[in-house]
């Protein structure tokens, strides 16, 4: 378990049950940065803008907006917070509707607080990872050539040249020719190259000669 990158976060839980809230709030609030307790999906969506939290636990059946609503508003708004869904055993059948809206965790009630630190852990891990990526161009390229690590040869110096030339945006702009020109490599190697870095979702085509590198696919 991944402590200190945990305590790095600020978590949002949300339970319709004030119980289950006092209970969430001492457990968590000795292992994130901070933590903020609420009953409804409105009261999270506020909580949202005010808190800005990383991760948010919602349980799935409230009154009013649903957690699976709250998980939908939530990815819509803001994709890179992590949301965990919690449900009691009965309820099990929304595991497929939470994914389906790309839930991170999913979590089954009563709590196994342990599973649920670690599942955390996992997460805040993996925030603070992907955010020490996004400020260092080494880490950035090594997290993507990991995905593509069968390429190998001229295929991985293609790879490494389109990472190297992203604007701000993860944007390249460059044609097939430029990139073989610039590399003395043929272009049907560049064109293979790009077709599977587009099949793997690793690109995607925005227009010829335009692509945005996307950073946060998994293996």
């Amino acid at each position: 378990m991944n402590v200190t990158a945990l305590q790095q976060m600020t978590i949002l839980f949300v339970d319709d049950e004030e119980t289950a809230r006092e209970q969430m709030k001492l457990v968590l609030s000795s292992f994130s940065k901070n933590t903020v307790c609420v009953g409804s999906a409105d009261e999270a969506l506020r909580a949202l803008e005010e808190h800005h939290p990383d991760i948010v636990l919602t349980d799935i059946r409230m009154p009013g907006l649903s957690g699976l609503e709250l998980l939908n508003a939530i990815k819509q708004k803001d994709p890179a917070v992590a949301v965990v869904m919690v449900s009691a055993h009965s309820e099990s059948e929304y595991l497929l509707d939470a994914f389906r809206f790309k839930a991170d965790g999913y979590l089954l009630k009563p709590f196994n607080f342990h599973d649920m630190l670690e599942l955390l852990s996992d997460l805040a891990t993996k925030k603070v990872t992907e955010g020490k990526a996004s400020d260092n161009g080494v880490e950035k390229k090594e997290f993507v050539l990991k995905i593509l690590d069968t390429l190998g040869g001229r295929r991985a110096e293609i790879m490494e040249y389109v990472l190297n030339h992203l604007d701000a945006d993860n944007i390249f702009n460059g044609t097939y020719d430029e990139v073989a020109e610039a590399l003395g490599a043929s272009k049907p190697t560049v064109v293979a190259t790009f077709q599977i870095m587009l099949e793997k979702n690793v690109l995607t085509r925005i227009k010829y000669g335009t692509y945005r590198m996307n950073m946060n696919v998994s293996e």
